[in-house]
């Protein structure tokens, strides 16, 4: 049985409609929760250090009469772009760390990464971690640059990968995955719908993309 390794977008997870699909077109599915909801950032010990700091400046500042000044200080901080920046790339490098783990504990044939998972499934592939069949479903791999201030991942070559994307896709622009495969052995389907392909990612559609060639 062939097994596939299932890397969720952000706002699904290991056992969302694509994972239940690949089960039932017969694949063996491993699929592992990545650290990218924000209940699992707000856990992370370098985020709750982060907020630990900030309240310990705000009963400081109550102490010393500064409660409003400091509040609004905090508030600047935590709110400020490089915040934002530090801890969406560390979510992401947790992410693709998550994903390394899961290769080397399985013996995978193929990996399909959806969304944020796509972009992550091309992380492994541009390190070398992975140099198998991949599927891409409209992969968020410059949107995620953009947000962590990174540089997006590339596509090797020769890399044997086929990338879906909807026509219809309103969170990642089809041009995006347009001018991922350009110059490359990878190839593109453009297929009529939204970014989260509820009405192409069947059974069916997913086990013919994972077997085209």
């Amino acid at each position: 049985m062939t097994t596939v390794l299932f890397i969720h977008g952000l706002e699904s997870g290991p056992r969302g409609h694509k994972a239940r699909a690949l089960a039932d077109a017969g694949f063996e599915v491993v699929a592992v929760q990545m650290p990218s909801s924000r209940s699992a950032i707000l856990k992370d010990p370098v985020t709750q250090l982060a907020l630990l700091s900030a309240l310990v400046v705000l009963i400081s500042a109550a102490f010393a009469g500064l409660v409003w000044f400091a509040a609004t200080l905090v508030l600047l901080a935590l709110s400020a772009t490089p915040f934002r920046v530090a801890v969406t790339r560390r979510m992401w490098r947790r992410s693709v760390d998550v994903q390394r783990a899961a290769l080397r504990s399985h013996a995978i044939d193929v990996v399909l990464g959806s969304s944020f998972g796509g972009a992550v499934a091309l992380e492994l592939l541009a390190r070398g971690d992975w140099k198998g069949r991949t599927v891409l479903l409209c992969p968020a791999h410059r949107l995620v640059a953009q947000r962590a201030r990174i540089a997006p991942s590339r596509l090797p070559e020769q890399a044997d990968v086929l990338v879906v994307h909807g026509t219809r896709d309103e969170t990642v622009p089809l041009t995006h995955s347009r001018a991922l495969v350009e110059n490359t052995a990878a190839k593109l389907i453009e297929v009529d719908d939204t970014h989260r392909l509820f009405d192409t990612a069947t059974a069916d559609n997913l086990k013919a993309w994972i077997n085209a060639r």
